[in-house]
C-alpha cells in the first residue's frame, strides 16, 4: 500500500474518471428483477445473481448476455424487442429504486473544492443524455463535466476508448486522472489509457480478482475512498 501512495502522490491528479454500476449507484438488484421480467416471455430460465454479476463483471453486452440465457440462438429482431423491453423496465425502477452509494456526493462536493474534475465513463450501452438525466435524477448532475457511454465507442472496457474519450472531453491527459471502477475491465481499461487505477469491492467482481489484477488502490466503498483523498 505505501508504494501504490507512492505512486498516487507523485501523480497530478487533475480528475477522476468513474464508473456507474455498481461503483457510483447500486443497480443490481433492480437490473436483475427487469431482466429476468423481460425474457421469462422467450422462454429464458430466470439468470441467477451470482450468474449475471458474472456476465456483467466479465463485461459481456446484453446481446452475449441474452444467447447465453436463450434456449435458441436470437435473430436481430428478438434482440431489439427483448432489449427494448428490458431498458424500458429498468428506466421505470430506476426512477423509484436506485439511489447513489452513501458517501458519493460527500465525494464530489470534497473532489470539486480541490479543483478536481469529475468524469463518467460507462460499459452501458446508453445515451449519454440518458446519463445525464440519471444522474439529474439523483441531484448529481451538477458536479460531473463529462459522461462517456459505451454506445459511443467502437470498443468496450477493457479497451481504453471510454477512458481516453472522457478525458479528451475534460481536456485532460489520461496520465493525470484516476480511474475508478468495480470490475477488472474498469481496471485494465484504465491501465490501457494510461491512468491510475482505483477498484471498489461494491459491485460485480469478486475482490480476490480484483486484487489479481494489481489495481494501484482498492477500497471497499466510495466512502473509503473519501477518506483516502482526504
Amino acid at each position: 500500500m505505501e508504494e501504490i501512495k507512492k505512486n498516487i502522490e507523485n501523480t497530478d491528479i487533475k480528475a477522476i474518471i468513474f464508473d456507474i454500476d455498481g461503483t457510483l449507484v447500486d443497480t443490481f438488484e433492480v437490473y436483475q428483477k427487469v431482466f429476468n421480467q423481460g425474457t421469462e416471455q422467450y422462454g429464458a430460465v430466470p439468470v441467477a445473481k451470482n450468474v449475471l454479476r458474472e456476465y456483467l463483471a466479465k463485461g459481456l453486452s446484453l446481446r452475449q448476455i441474452l444467447q447465453n440465457v436463450f434456449p435458441s440462438p436470437i435473430d436481430d429482431d428478438v434482440y431489439a424487442t427483448c432489449r427494448t423491453d428490458i431498458l424500458e423496465r429498468f428506466k421505470k425502477a430506476e426512477l423509484g429504486e436506485v439511489k447513489a452509494f452513501p458517501g458519493t456526493e460527500e465525494l464530489f462536493g470534497h473532489l470539486l473544492q480541490k479543483g478536481i474534475k469529475i468524469g463518467i465513463a460507462t460499459g452501458r450501452m446508453s445515451s449519454d443524455e440518458d446519463e445525464w438525466s440519471r444522474f439529474r435524477n439523483l441531484g448529481l448532475d451538477g458536479y460531473i463535466s463529462a459522461i462517456v457511454t459505451s454506445k459511443e465507442m467502437q470498443h468496450r472496457k477493457p479497451a481504453p476508448d471510454v477512458v481516453i474519450e472522457c478525458a479528451r472531453r475534460l481536456n485532460i491527459s489520461p496520465e493525470n486522472c484516476i480511474v475508478i471502477g468495480d470490475t477488472v475491465a474498469d481496471i485494465l481499461a484504465a491501465r490501457n489509457a494510461g491512468s491510475l487505477s482505483a477498484a471498489v469491492t461494491t459491485g460485480h467482481e469478486d475482490e480476490d480478482n480484483l486484487l489479481k489484477e494489481r489495481p494501484d488502490v482498492i477500497f471497499n466503498s466510495i466512502s473509503d475512498l473519501a477518506d483516502y483523498l482526504k
